[in-house]
């Protein structure tokens, strides 16, 4: 192909036949490009028809081409009208010099002038099919960069009102996310277009008849600075808006040198550039041509007043704003906290404080859902252990754990679950075939699930569905449909239908093998079979005789890829979840959110290389694992949302459509959550002064897992609040360079509350322990200091899962799993369950037995925090004080001086007791 091109470019005139020949070759060239084109589009619309969307496919097709077509055509026309109207006056004036390549210099070391006809005809007709060509491109170029924003266009054609304004324009945020960016888009269009106009007058002006730029401009060239200087000016004068994205004030967003001086500098160079348009033709008709001064000296203008105004603004901020910046800053500080936390759904965040009583008793664990859903097994540790024990074969994988709750044998049950996948880059040697990867090995099959709290006596978790096929150990659940073609790890396509029986699963030495009975795919009639060749660049595909007309071709198998083909615009996170519904079928559901970057005042933030500062939980796409399926439902139906309802009917159905079982597996996005957390740990403090001061700034915290310490993830419970068992998914906080927990987060994931986001403080007299502090109290702790020294010299390496902060019944109970595997990389086993409560820390086989340990400790702990021991021994005494030392040196390291004191006052009492038991100081 890159000889063929060559060939083309070249300019050598071997024979007569040579134009003939490279218009050939060039037809050639053009009708592969068209042909592979088409067969795309033709591909595609096959693949949304199959999926149940062609008017998705067809709506955005329209607006593409529709504004490529319109891009072009406007480009080239004005192109030509340009050209042909420069070319007439070039030709028509008095004197016409040679093009500057062919002017000669005379002896007087001036230039000789000639005749247009010995010339510049000459010239002018030998460029201008080859202009017409260039004309041609640019203007495609031109109607491709128009056709790649069409959503703009298609936004602010169906634009929804956000129903608040912005505090400085007063204007409709929608404005700011649907009209500006549509109008800036047609002036960058328009600017782009007549510049390049400009620059190919100037340059013919400067090859044919440089006298014409002497100090007056040509009508044509007037003719096309004219509309340049008043799209200039009016993008110049929307600039002004730009001051609500500002980043150089106190807090994002327009300050008080931006709303004083910086809105009208883009207002005074509109108004010069206004007045340059203006002034053009008025001075053309003054002196027959414009003065080619004008145009300049309003850049040289534009360029003063930008300086001017930028220095004016550095001195009103160093000598005005600084020295009373919160004075003057206060109200648009007010502004950036309140459309900040709108923007990113935190405005109905409902905040209460959580008071500690620690009254837990025995009883009330005993068969309490929340503490028997507390999770033991962390999703590192289980993945591994899902890995070794039930991918069965090496080409099938697990790829990710999704958290759930089931209702099994009549209780509701927080589970993990994981779909084994299809993994054809793991077919090795003679094995890894066309035919293998794309028509045997098409699909994965089964689940593995298992509940987040069982553990057998081996210290493995006790997997309630396993095997393939699978075999389920407990009520309340089925599956009919066990096998898996679209998934988190299925990229390749396959072809189901074939002459050949797809490998289904293993059974003992022998093989099962199935037919593909489902709606998924695009059939491969005779011409589809074609597209799809051309497409995919594959020719195995027409010539192998296995494919035949009832073959189907599945594309975009990935679940994120084939849900982000359907809706480019949807920002999905990270973790699609695997769920069962109550018929047996195994679906995908995926988080989907609309983003903007576009939204006045509010703080921005970065997601998977995306910057927005505006985010909803817009969207739930389901997808069936063997159809391919997908449906869209509407989580919360913000602007952008509507607008795109509006774009595409029917793509969006309602929540209330959604069948019970699905709604019975909703889940909040962990992604969307850590977002909103981040941005809250600023955004919770609401006072102006208090921000401004980062007086009462959160963090999250940090933990251990294995020797490394790391961010505390969100993680899910089952919690018994409000008198019933709710799903939640919560995170703690703690204040900026401190330890200690001073709140927690907790988003509600069941209907009709989901979404629902509840911060509990705890009152600021309270030093509560944060995980980082736990984690301290667990290294200094003898019993389990010693014990895991001795599993780490044993050989066997001690991995320490999440600590998990549990809020229960007015106390806070702490747990942390311990497992051990073989440095060789063995099975991970849970040996120990640490549990840490009102200051009371044991290790233990089981999580009942630790709870009952720190528990009856707790029950024998003084008002002040100290315990007694039962046989009140002497040992005992002193081991509770140096741990209360211990913990007071850290404290005091960390900074933290009320916990010093608090630590250092225990000490003293221990001691006072010592002192009785012995009778000694």
């Amino acid at each position: 192909m890159s000889l063929l091109f060559s060939y083309l470019m070249s300019g050598e005139r071997s024979d007569p036949l040579s134009l003939p020949l490279k218009a050939f070759f060039l037809f050639i060239l053009l009708l592969f490009f068209g042909v592979t084109l088409f067969s795309r589009f033709v591909l595609d619309y096959k693949w949304f028809e199959s999926v149940g969307y062609p008017q998705v496919f067809l709506v955005t097709l329209t607006a593409r081409l529709f504004l490529f077509a319109l891009g072009s055509l406007v480009s080239f026309l004005l192109f030509l009208f340009f050209w042909r109207w420069c070319k007439r006056s070039i030709l028509s004036s008095v004197t016409v010099f040679a093009p500057f390549w062919e002017q000669i210099e005379g002896a007087s070391r001036e230039y000789i002038d000639v005749t247009p006809e010995t010339s510049v005809r000459r010239v002018i007709k030998s460029i201008e099919m080859p202009l017409l060509l260039l004309f041609a491109l640019v203007s495609l170029l031109a109607g491709l960069g128009l056709s790649a924003r069409w959503s703009t266009v298609l936004l602010y054609l169906n634009k929804a009102s956000f129903g608040a304004v912005d505090p400085i324009f007063g204007k409709d945020i929608g404005f700011y996310i649907f009209t500006l960016p549509f109008v800036n888009t047609i002036l960058n269009y328009l600017i782009a277009l007549f510049i390049l106009i400009s620059l190919v007058l100037i340059l013919a002006y400067l090859s044919f008849n440089w006298r014409l730029l002497g100090e007056e401009i040509p009508p044509s060239l007037q003719a096309a600075l004219i509309p340049l200087f008043l799209f200039l000016a009016a993008k110049a004068y929307l600039s002004r808006f730009n001051i609500l994205y500002s980043a150089t004030g106190a807090v994002y967003g327009a300050g008080y040198v931006d709303v004083h001086i910086n809105q009208y500098i883009p207002l005074i160079i509109s108004i010069i550039l206004l007045g340059t348009a203006i002034a053009i033709p008025v001075s053309s008709l003054i002196s027959a041509r414009g003065s080619i001064k004008i145009p300049v000296a309003a850049v040289a203008l534009v360029v003063v007043v930008s300086i001017l105004g930028s220095g004016t603004a550095w001195f009103v901020q160093e000598f005005k704003v600084s020295p009373n910046e919160i004075v003057l800053e206060e109200p648009f500080i007010e502004n950036n906290i309140r459309l900040t936390n709108k923007a990113y759904g935190l405005e109905g965040v409902h905040e209460e404080i959580y008071p500690l009583t620690y009254n837990l008793t025995i009883d009330e664990i005993t068969d309490s859902p929340s503490i028997k859903n507390i999770r033991l097994w962390d999703h590192r540790p289980l993945l591994t252990t899902f890995q070794q024990r039930q991918e069965i074969r090496t080409y099938y994988g697990f790829s990710n754990l999704a958290v759930d709750r089931y209702h099994l044998n009549g209780e509701l049950v927080q589970t993990w679950l994981a779909a084994r996948e299809m993994l054809p880059d793991k077919l090795k040697g003679t094995a890894d075939t066309w035919i293998n990867r794309h028509l045997i090995y098409t699909h994965g099959i089964g689940v593995v699930m298992a509940p987040v709290n069982a553990v057998d006596e081996q210290g493995l978790p006790e997997m309630i569905i396993k095997d393939i096929p699978p075999r389920i150990e407990v009520e309340g659940i089925k599956i009919t449909q066990p096998r898996i073609y679209y998934g988190e790890e299925t990229n390749n396509y396959i072809i189901t239908n074939t002459n050949r029986e797809e490998f289904d699963y293993p059974m003992g030495d022998e093989n099962q093998y199935t037919t593909y009975k489902g709606r998924g795919g695009i059939p491969l009639t005779p011409l589809n079979k074609i597209f799809s060749t051309i497409v995919l660049g594959e020719v195995k595909l027409y010539t192998s005789e296995y494919i035949t007309e009832e073959s189907r071709l599945h594309l975009y198998r990935n679940v994120n890829e084939r849900a982000e083909k359907i809706t480019p615009y949807i920002l999905f996170d990270n973790d699609p979840h695997t769920f069962i519904s109550s018929d047996g079928r195994i679906y995908w559901m995926l988080n989907g959110f609309l983003t903007t970057e576009r939204y006045p005042y509010a703080e921005p933030t970065r997601f998977n290389n995306n910057r927005f500062n505006y985010i909803q939980d817009s969207v739930k796409a389901v997808i069936d694992a063997y159809n391919g399926t997908i449906t869209y439902y509407i989580i919360k139906n913000d602007p952008l949302l509507t607008a795109y309802s509006k774009i595409y009917p029917g793509l969006f159905k309602p929540l209330s459509s959604m069948p019970e079982d699905f709604k019975a597996h909703l889940r909040y996005s962990e992604d969307l959550f850590k977002i909103q957390a981040n941005i809250y740990t600023v955004y919770h403090m609401k006072n102006p002064e208090v921000f401004y001061n980062k007086e009462d700034r959160w963090e999250i915290p940090t933990e251990k897992y294995e020797t490394a310490e790391i961010r505390v993830e969100p993680y899910n419970v089952l919690l018994q609040m409000d008198d019933k068992l709710q799903f939640l998914t919560i995170l703690p906080f703690t204040p900026v360079g401190r330890d200690n927990m001073i709140s927690w987060m907790a988003v509600k994931q069941d209907e009709p509350e989901y979404g629902e986001i509840t911060v509990y403080k705890f009152t600021k007299e309270e030093q509560i322990y944060g995980p980082s502090q736990i984690e301290a109290r667990i290294d200094q702790d003898e019993t389990i200091s010693r014990d895991l020294t001795l599993w780490g010299q044993s050989g066997s390496r001690v991995i320490r899962g999440n600590l998990l902060v549990i809020p229960y019944k007015n106390s806070i109970i702490y747990i942390e799993p311990l497992y051990l595997a073989a440095e060789t990389g063995s099975i991970p086993e849970l040996k120990r369950v640490i549990a840490f409560y009102n200051n009371s820390v044991a290790m233990e086989p089981t999580l009942n037995e630790a709870l009952k340990k720190v528990l009856g400790a707790s029950n024998r702990t003084t008002s002040r925090g100290v315990t007694i021991p039962e046989e009140g021994t002497i040992d005992s005494l002193i081991q509770q004080t140096i741990e209360h030392y211990n913990a007071a040196k850290k404290a005091l390291m960390a900074g933290d001086i009320e916990a010093y004191g608090r630590e250092m006052k225990n000490v003293e009492r221990l001691l006072q007791k010592l002192e009785e038991e012995t009778g000694e100081k």
